[in-house]
């Protein structure tokens, strides 16, 4: 019985995340979220059995509640964001554009380590990065070695 309850309490967490995460952008600049984000933070062994479940979950969420018909990757990403830190993983975010016939075209993924961190696809490597948390001069958590996992397949964004 106590799997199930901590099953649903994941669930309904990462529901809660998500629903910060979009409540957060609606009042405040981009950094501004990502430091909030970021308290919590931890240094650490990290678990990749956990943030797969947490990815799945997240996934769902974005599924049932779209952030917008061009796709979930910002939500996607900001909300993994947190999850990954607060594992312990010291996880990147970037945002980037690539130019598509007149228009431009954005994409937001997390890296570890300067890979993709459980990316669906490999479209990331063909945007360029207009922004990245934390810069390259702050560490915000101490490194550790982990697994960037399986690519994931998940919706496009």
């Amino acid at each position: 019985m106590s799997l199930l309850v901590k099953k649903y309490w994941t669930v309904l967490r990462v529901g809660l995340i998500v629903g910060w995460v979009r409540l957060l952008l609606r009042f405040n600049s981009l950094p501004l979220v990502l430091e909030r984000l970021s308290l919590r933070s931890r240094a650490g062994r990290s678990d990749d059995a956990t943030m797969r479940k947490l990815i799945y979950y997240v996934d769902r969420w974005l599924q049932l509640f779209p952030y917008n018909e061009r796709g979930n990757c910002f939500p996607r990403a900001l909300a993994l964001y947190r999850l990954a830190r607060q594992l312990g993983y010291p996880v990147r975010f970037h945002c980037g554009v690539r130019k598509e016939a007149s228009n431009l075209d954005g994409h937001a993924w997390l890296t570890l380590d300067s890979e993709a961190f459980y990316e669906p696809g490999k479209q990331w490597r063909c945007f360029a990065i207009t922004f990245s948390y934390p810069s390259d001069s702050v560490s915000g958590v101490s490194r550790v070695s982990a697994s960037h996992g399986p690519q994931l397949r998940t919706m496009k964004s």
